[in-house]
Parts: C-alpha cells; sequence; structure tokens
C-alpha cells in the first residue's frame, strides 16, 4: 500500500523472485559492510512528514546508526531508494515517485528495468539529486554490470538477475 499525492494505491505484496531482485539491485550486504549504511527492501518511508505521500520502494538504503526497528524511515536518514519497475507501475515508478522521492531529499534514486516493464533486458537507471534545481539527473546507465562509489563501494552483476 502507498499514498502518493493523497492517492491510495494498492498493490499485491511481490513474488519471492521481485523480492530477490531488489535485495541484488540494493546490493544485499554489500553495501552496508562497505560504507557504514542499512539495506532493506519493502521498508515505507515518509517523505518529511508530507502527509499525503506513504510510499513504498524496492529498496531503502539508511543510516546504519537508525533502530532497525523505525518505520517509516525518515527521508533525511535515507541514502538510496530503489524502485523496480514492472508493467503495472511504469507510470508512477518513472515518473512521479522519483519526483516524491527528491522533493524528499533523497540524494539517489535508482531504477530497475527489465522485460517485465518493456525493456529488453535488464538495465538500471542511476539518478543524484540536483540540489539547485530540485529533480534528479542522470548520472549512468548499467546494463551488464553495475559498478559505483555512490552511495557505497557496491559491485552487482546484472546479468544474473531474472525478470
Amino acid at each position: 500500500m502507498e499514498v502518493l499525492d493523497g492517492a491510495l494505491t494498492v498493490n499485491p505484496s511481490p513474488l519471492p523472485p521481485a523480492s530477490a531482485r531488489c535485495a541484488a539491485a540494493g546490493g544485499g550486504t554489500g553495501v552496508a559492510a562497505s560504507s557504514g549504511v542499512a539495506t532493506g527492501d519493502r521498508h515505507r518511508r515518509d517523505a518529511r512528514g508530507e502527509p499525503l505521500d506513504y510510499l513504498t520502494p524496492g529498496v531503502v538504503v539508511f543510516r546504519a546508526d537508525l533502530p532497525l526497528t523505525t518505520r517509516p524511515i525518515p527521508a533525511l536518514d535515507i541514502l538510496l531508494v530503489v524502485e523496480v519497475v514492472s508493467h503495472g507501475s511504469r507510470r508512477e515508478d518513472r515518473g512521479s515517485k522519483p519526483i516524491a522521492h527528491a522533493e524528499a531529499g533523497i540524494p539517489h534514486f535508482w531504477r530497475v528495468e527489465g522485460p517485465t516493464s518493456g525493456a529488453p533486458s535488464v538495465c538500471v537507471h542511476t539518478f543524484e539529486l540536483d540540489r539547485t534545481r530540485g529533480g534528479y539527473t542522470a548520472s549512468g546507465e548499467y546494463v551488464d554490470r553495475l559498478i559505483t562509489t555512490s552511495p557505497g563501494r557496491l559491485d552487482i552483476d546484472l546479468s544474473r538477475l531474472t525478470f
């Protein structure tokens, strides 16, 4: 269940393969171990107290010192959100959700596309927050392998992900 701009959206819980894709996209404990952050899938996040937004990204990477029982995760404690696009979530994952995450001040946003969303293969689009314009700027597009140091050191073999 998510609320975006006051509109309630009820989606079924993801099946195990989708959860596995989310964990792989977020790097699992590899990100946490290397950079002092924690990761989790399907954690709700608030939008700096915005009562009309209550989102559940596929993966949330947040500060390691935040108690794991904190729900929803405050947007100011989040370093990265990952949305895994499906056929039914294309419009929100490509449009309204990045806007909401940027307005909340989340510095990094990744969008994972695959055959279920119309992409020919798994592709991760990475974005960084441009605070001067208040939106995300594309920072990369990865097809076979995602290697980055922001928000933490990460190396993901995308060819192993299946949709």
